[in-house]
């Protein structure tokens, strides 16, 4: 009995001893490869494998090692042995908060996972140990082996590399997943248009149609979702686990973008028939200049998410990003400077399509305000390309926005004209001006306000009796302001030639001894204060007859 015993012991001793010297525990390496390789199925030596926890008899390392490699399977991961460090010192200082013996696999995938230097050796650190069997319950909610203990012996033989029952499970999960697909289309778009009753109450057109587009990548990404949790139970191994969970990934962020993409749309839609009803133009500008940077956004978002699945470094890709962000912003300074600009013109809105500006020698109205430069065409109708940073940084005179046009001119009138009818012929100027419909007038003044109009004898001109005449149109356009002008400076002359007053013009007179015969040539003026009022009513009523025609 003794000597049985003995043998026994010597048997399973031999075993442990052979197992210890199998499990190569020397570098990060050495570890993800005893663990690995010893759960395959050609392979199998799951107590050498579960060597690689740390902390564990052999039956609870046992099921750890197992699991942590169905949740490998159901992540998609593929090891590179080439990739993993060989070091047996290896020291890791990014993505710890302090440099320390340990290795992370999959950084960006499984976190939670990683190695840890114990003495000599390598094992799964305690943290990920304890980690474990919170992963395999989020992806295994009903054990890995849920569908397999029920598959019947036949449908175990393989074909192309899986085996048949595995076949008709993706084939299953694939008309599943069609025809969630199919349902939840139509409950989205009729969630989504009841949505669209409470919130928009104004009409837009179309948007029925951009809501049932927005609809369906939707729920095309809640059947990925599905097939996500459902794969796993398959058990496909690594390769093609990899790749299908890869595939599916990157199918996901295709529709995330087409989503992002339509809810832009949507969006852009619901915001340009809200600007449609203000009168400023300029919204209507900015609205493609919103919707291709957002667009762009989210495509530069979704090729970086595609990089990553593929297996670039996040960190990498940041820092590339930024170097060719800064080599392009150096490159193109003007162009970012104009981008700014034109983000400035939007905020500050200092003009609007359509108003008459002037920026520097430039005078014109606005046509159109881009992205990197604004389009002023002039009154000879050339066009003027200005870019938005010049725009932005310079004096913008906005005629469009004056209440009032002003008009400012000097009356140049006879030296021989008497005193008495430059007071009428000033007075007359003035009920003219007070007829006129479109000049500012005593009936809209307040004490507040500047004087409605000037019309005052001001100098002694080298030629003339200089009268001042300073108006205000009420008018924002340039038409009408020149045909205000026309009525009221041609009442003013048929004012003067009614009252007999000439307005002059520069000249010299020379005075010389008079022959008997002759008299000169000097205007008669009416002498009469009645005469001269007489003339002053008959070509104000004139002028208040005419007004009426205009």
């Amino acid at each position: 009995m003794n000597k049985r015993v003995y043998f026994i012991f010597v048997f399973l001793f031999s075993i442990w001893n052979s197992i210890s010297q199998q499990a190569d525990l020397s570098s990060p390496r050495a570890t993800i490869y005893t663990h690995l390789e010893n759960l395959k199925p050609d392979n199998y030596h799951p107590e050498i494998s579960a060597k690689t926890i740390y902390g564990l008899d052999l039956e609870a390392a046992l099921d750890k090692a197992i699991k942590l490699k169905y949740i490998y399977d159901a992540k998609g991961v593929f090891i590179d042995y080439n990739n993993i460090p060989a070091d047996p010192n290896y020291i890791d200082s990014i993505h710890f908060p302090l440099p320390r013996h340990a290795y992370k696999p999959f950084p960006y995938k499984l976190p939670q996972v990683y190695l840890e230097k114990y003495g000599k050796n390598w094992y799964y650190s305690k943290e990920t140990v304890a980690e474990i069997d919170i992963l395999y319950k989020d992806i295994y909610k009903f054990g890995a082996d849920l569908i397999v203990k029920y598959v019947p012996g036949p449908l175990h033989a393989k074909f192309f590399g899986l085996e048949l029952w595995q076949w008709i499970g993706l084939l299953v999960i694939i008309f599943i997943v069609y025809f969630v697909h199919i349902l939840l289309k139509k409950i989205l778009y009729y969630i989504l248009k009841k949505a669209k009753n409470l919130l928009i109450k104004i009409p837009v057109d179309n948007l029925d149609e951009q809501l049932k587009k927005f609809s369906h990548p939707l729920s095309y990404i809640f059947g990925i979702y599905l097939m996500q949790m459902m794969i796993p139970y398959l058990l496909l191994g690594q390769k093609i686990g990899k790749f299908l969970i890869a595939s599916l990934q990157f199918a996901e962020i295709v529709f995330w973008i087409f989503v992002f993409l339509k809810l832009i749309d949507v969006f852009i839609t619901i915001y340009k028939k809200k600007v449609e009803k203000t009168a400023n133009l300029l919204d209507d500008q900015f609205i493609p200049i919103i919707k291709n940077t957002l667009k762009t956004l989210v495509i530069v978002v979704g090729v970086f998410k595609m990089l990553v699945i593929m297996g670039a470094d996040p960190r990498a890709l940041i820092a590339g990003a930024s170097i060719g962000g800064l080599a392009v912003g150096l490159a193109a300074q003007d162009t970012v400077k104009n981008l700014i600009g034109s983000i400035m013109i939007f905020i500050d809105k200092p003009f609007k399509i359509g108003d008459w500006i002037k920026v520097d020698n430039v005078e014109g109205s606005v046509e159109e305000v881009g992205f990197r430069s604004s389009i002023i065409r002039a009154a000879d109708t050339t066009i003027y390309k200005i870019p938005n940073s010049k725009m932005s940084e310079s004096v913008v005179n906005n005629m469009a926005r004056r209440v009032y046009r002003r008009y400012n001119t000097t009356l140049g009138i006879r030296y021989d004209t008497p005193p008495a009818l430059i007071e009428e012929f000033v007075e007359g100027i003035k009920k003219v001006i007070e007829l006129h419909p479109l000049t500012r007038n005593y009936s809209n003044y307040t004490p507040y306000n500047s004087a409605p109009y000037n019309v005052e004898f001001i100098e002694y001109g080298d030629s003339s009796l200089n009268i001042l005449l300073n108006v205000y149109f009420m008018t924002k356009d340039y038409g009408e302001e020149m045909h205000a002008r026309h009525i009221l400076l041609l009442g003013i002359l048929e004012l003067a030639n009614s009252l007999g007053v000439e307005f002059a013009f520069p000249s010299q007179t020379l005075f010389m001894e008079l022959f008997p015969e002759k008299k000169p040539a000097y205007p008669q003026y009416p002498e009469n204060m009645e005469e001269i009022k007489k003339r002053l009513e008959k070509a104000i009523k004139t002028f208040q007859d005419k007004i009426t025609k205009y």
